[in-house]
């Protein structure tokens, strides 16, 4: 038997109805980010993202987690300032030919570039707060004032990590096991694969750059 066809809301307003009312909350608008009044940043066309779709996805998810605390929807917000920061990660992943598939990865990421910057203990805060807006896009327990730190602290490390992009990797030896781990994650080396402790790359580990 064939379900009668109903509007749901996550779907386009049906243009049989003619132009929704102003008052429906679900009606695009020049400041949501189904509109385009306050977006500076095109979405990458579809496809597998590259460097440059990344770093492009993780400004649009500055701009989304702006216009969406303006309009106090404070879990979306969360989320995509979670996603700036992934996104901005994952470009510099795959400008280094590192994996960066997960969750975990993602951390790998952060951990190895604060090392290799000098910058441990500040990424890992970094990391953390963007996790947090992670975590409050199931939970809830985040209010506006906690979301908007988050934001600027984020956008500052999006800031930071389109330097690093942009530069060359430093130098890197290896300092203890947790390095090797994290690097064989990176690299995707199993355990006796992994490169041993005072072992040195002079592009930082990168698969892409030459030595």
């Amino acid at each position: 038997m064939r379900l009668p066809w109903m509007w749901k809301p996550w779907l386009s307003w049906p243009p049989e109805w003619g132009p929704a009312s102003p008052a429906d909350p679900t009606a695009p608008t020049s400041s949501s980010p189904a509109g385009k009044g306050d977006m500076t940043t095109p979405l990458p066309e579809p496809g597998e993202l590259g460097v440059e779709g990344h770093a492009q996805m993780s400004r649009l998810f500055l701009e989304h987690a702006g216009v969406y605390l303006s309009q106090g929807d404070r879990i979306q917000a969360s989320e995509k300032v979670w996603g700036a920061a992934a996104h901005a990660l994952k470009s510099i992943g795959e400008q280094r030919g590192w994996i960066h598939g997960n969750h975990s990865n993602i951390y790998d990421i952060g951990g190895q570039l604060g090392r290799e910057f000098g910058q441990e203990a500040q990424f890992l805060d970094y990391l953390s707060q963007a996790q947090a807006m992670h975590n409050n896009f199931y939970e809830n327990i985040r209010d506006i004032p906690a979301i908007q730190r988050a934001l600027s602290t984020v956008a500052q490390f999006v800031d930071e990590l389109d330097v690093i992009r942009n530069s060359p990797p430093c130098p890197y030896t290896i300092q203890d096991e947790e390095d090797r781990i994290r690097l064989g994650h990176l690299l995707g080396l199993r355990r006796g694969e992994r490169p041993p402790i005072g072992d040195h790359s002079q592009v930082g580990y990168s698969q892409t750059h030459q030595a």
